[in-house]
């Protein structure tokens, strides 16, 4: 289970000293803890959830960091990125997205675009980035 994983991890990254590895796992974990505290149940899903969104974070701050100028903080936050991305499951292909958003909008029998959005989230639970989805489905409809 991805939990384990990451658990594992933490303890390589310590006896490596891998400062910002460590730092990400433990916040990783730190996530998933206030989730379990909020009784939420904690599945391989909602790990991915909580993955997904670290990831969105640190995309966010790297772009306020450029903005800023400021390239040290926007090389630890694409380190940090590139650690969480290790652990999500590679998202579709543009082709795959676009024909599985297709079968989405034909099994829709309202074709608004929110109606079709949030269709197309459930159907692909994590398999693409919420811009994508909305960016591909823009395109089709």
């Amino acid at each position: 289970m991805l939990i384990e994983k990451l658990k594992e991890d933490l303890k390589t990254y310590m006896k490596a000293k891998d400062m910002i590895s460590l730092n990400t796992v433990r916040a990783v974990l730190n996530e998933i803890n206030i989730r379990e505290m909020k009784n939420i149940k904690i599945n391989e899903e909602e790990i991915i959830k909580v993955l997904r969104s670290e990831a969105k974070k640190r995309k966010e701050s790297i772009e306020t960091f450029q903005k800023a100028g400021r390239t040290d903080l926007t090389e630890k936050e694409e380190k940090e990125l590139k650690v969480i991305e290790g652990y999500l499951p590679a998202e579709m292909s543009d082709e795959e997205l676009t024909a599985k958003l297709k079968e989405v909008i034909a099994s829709c029998s309202d074709k608004s675009f929110g109606v079709v959005m949030k269709a197309s989230i459930a159907a692909l639970k994590g398999a693409a980035d919420g811009k994508r989805i909305s960016a591909v489905l823009k395109q089709i409809l």
